[in-house]
């Protein structure tokens, strides 16, 4: 896990062309404390920090190639880079053990085809010098960030938006389009375009190719759930063994890795397998907020109970040293801050205040964590997806967890705008909302493009602020090509969320955690006057921004004392403190 940036200018100076990717560089250095390294060369400069999880001595970067024509720098993990230099060595001769020179060495020998064999996670960059052209590439699910900015004459990118806004003439200026989608669909924004406006991300299972007359970006893979689908629940077996090889791979490092462990499903089979697979065993972080245990839990829209009981007994079974992370309230007037300050795609999920504590919690002792990321997106395991009358259109989801509290005349039908778009991205996929199957693939389909990217986005960028790598075992190819292809009705057999991977998991896991019905990573639920007393502050500091955007006074209106929040309300006042701390963070101005 690293950090990446460049810039591909061909008139620049070289100096010049130095001197912005450090600037780059520099603002990355959370994500690579390890070492840092700068190429250049006419036309280009690459920069790269390192965090050290293999080949640790010898897997510096920049990577130059033997014949000095390639140049890679390159965040995430290949798992199975092995196999892969394996199949390379008789037409490539390797200087080092990394994964990196392993990726340089597929793409010269095999070129874009090299993506669909890697599994794992990634994004790079790789500069043809002969050629004078870039090319880079991002995983199919959008583990690995990449963003960048072209103008026709000049090509940067980076890990995150922040390093390219650090470069001289770079201006902060709002997506207006983005923030909007943040205000109204906060679980889907972030994943289209970034929040600054002439930023873009390069799109999850996407690839483009760069040099002096053109930029082009083009599709490599897709997550179709259109091919013959699975009904045989005995096929669970095949299941079983994807998920197990899927831990094993994601354990490859050359340091020791922790977990994350909620006591729910996912994490607790995360955690069992991986105690199989770590020869001196592991630790495993659990989150806990004040006064957790003594929640209403019988009206939340998606953490059902309290995580903290559960978890133990999981960690208690399973054999590994277990902490529990105490949050007080108190910290949370900080935490807010920094959330806001480190995702530049802004926070969506109050969540996210979990993730910021236990990265900062894990890093003290690992540099890598398993994470339960993508279970749930690509195993049918949202609860709330078994409601009818939120499958018939992606409207349903929308109404379902937000509130918008837009300026009157900013957009008409707001919502509605939104649904359409949505059904667009599917319809265009080959999906509709004909029937109860049509409608579980479609919103799956939108669920996998929009709210996961934006979900991993949020592990990795709050992992990394506290230079911690978060690995995705739900998300390796082999185990994503067979959960792809399971028929709704395996998924949600018996109305039980995730049943044909929950069938597929019995005997590798406590049964108590195999069973137990879904409960969303823990948020403070009593924080609500906190938020009143924070959002009142902010806005007034920001008003000429925010009045843009929101309704100030139904807003201030939420902010009174004694006023009780329902959940939706919290959470729109956890996203406007959000876009305040933001928009002064990052000088943002209205473009």
């Amino acid at each position: 896990m690293c950090g990446i940036a460049g810039i591909v200018d061909y008139e620049l100076p070289d100096n010049t062309l130095r001197q912005h990717a450090t600037v780059m560089r520099d603002r990355l250095l959370h994500r690579g404390p390890d070492s840092q390294g700068i190429f250049s060369s006419p036309g280009v400069a690459m920069a790269h920090t390192r965090l050290a999880l293999i080949d640790i001595s010898g897997g510096a970067q920049p990577l130059v190639s033997q014949d000095r024509r390639y140049t890679i720098t390159y965040n995430g993990e290949v798992y199975n880079y092995r196999d892969i230099r394996n199949a390379l060595c008789d037409e490539w001769r390797f200087a080092t053990a990394s994964d990196t020179e392993v990726v340089l060495a597929a793409y010269c020998v095999w070129g874009e085809k090299c993506l669909n064999t890697f599994n794992g996670m990634f994004s790079f960059f790789i500069w043809d010098a002969v050629k004078q052209e870039g090319f880079a590439a991002r995983d199919l699910l959008g583990i690995k960030p990449f963003v960048y900015r072209y103008d026709r004459k000049q090509f940067m990118f980076a890990s995150e938006a922040k390093a390219i806004l650090a470069v001289p003439g770079v201006h902060s200026c709002a997506n207006n389009e983005a923030v909007l989608e943040y205000l109204v669909a906060p679980y889907f924004s972030g994943v289209e375009q970034p929040m600054f406006d002439g930023l873009e991300y390069l799109q999850p299972g996407s690839f483009l190719r760069v040099n002096r007359s053109a930029l082009l970006q083009r599709q490599w893979a897709d997550y179709d759930l259109r091919d013959t689908l699975i009904t045989d629940p005995d096929r669970a077996m095949e299941m079983s063994a994807l998920v197990s090889n899927a831990v094993e791979s994601a354990m490859t490092a050359d340091v020791p890795v922790g977990v994350y462990l909620s006591g729910g499903f996912d994490s607790t089979l995360l955690t069992a397998l991986a105690r199989k697979n770590s020869a001196t065993g592991m630790e495993a972080f659990t989150i806990r907020f004040t006064g957790q245990g003594h929640y209403d839990y019988s009206k939340s829209l998606i953490v059902t109970s309290d995580d903290t009981p559960h978890a133990i007994g999981a960690a208690e079974e399973i054999g590994v040293r277990h902490s529990i992370v105490d949050v007080s309230r108190d910290s949370l007037t900080d935490g807010l801050r920094a959330i806001a300050v480190a995702n530049d795609a802004l926070p969506a999920w109050e969540q996210e205040l979990a993730q910021h504590y236990l990265a900062q919690a894990a890093s003290a002792h690992y540099k890598a964590v398993l994470v339960g990321d993508a279970a749930d997106e690509t195993h049918y395991g949202y609860q709330f997806l078994l409601d009818r009358m939120t499958t018939q259109s992606p409207i349903g989801i929308l109404r379902r967890f937000t509130i918008p509290v837009l300026r009157k005349g900013l957009v008409d039908d707001p919502l509605g705008y939104f649904d359409s778009k949505y059904k667009a991205l599917c319809t265009n996929a080959g999906h509709s909302w004909d029937g109860p199957v049509g409608q579980y693939l479609a919103t799956t389909y939108l669920i996998v493009k929009r709210w996961l990217p934006r979900l991993l986005h949020n592990g990795d960028i709050h992992a990394m602020s506290s230079s911690l790598e978060a690995r995705v075992p739900f998300g390796d190819i082999y185990l994503l090509d067979m959960a792809r292809r399971v028929h709704p009705t395996l998924g949600f057999h018996n109305d039980t969320e995730k049943w044909f991977l929950r069938k597929s998991a019995k005997g590798m896991m406590p049964e108590a955690s195999r069973t137990r019905t879904k409960s969303a990573l823990p948020k403070d639920q009593g924080v609500g006057p906190l938020y009143q007393s924070i959002a009142r502050s902010a806005i007034a500091g920001a008003a000429g921004f925010l009045e843009h955007f929101l309704d100030i006074t139904s807003l201030m209106n939420l902010c009174r004392a004694r006023k009780i929040l329902s959940e939706q309300e919290r959470a729109l006042l956890f996203r406007t403190i959000s876009l305040c701390y933001w928009s002064e963070e990052y000088g943002v101005n209205l473009s």
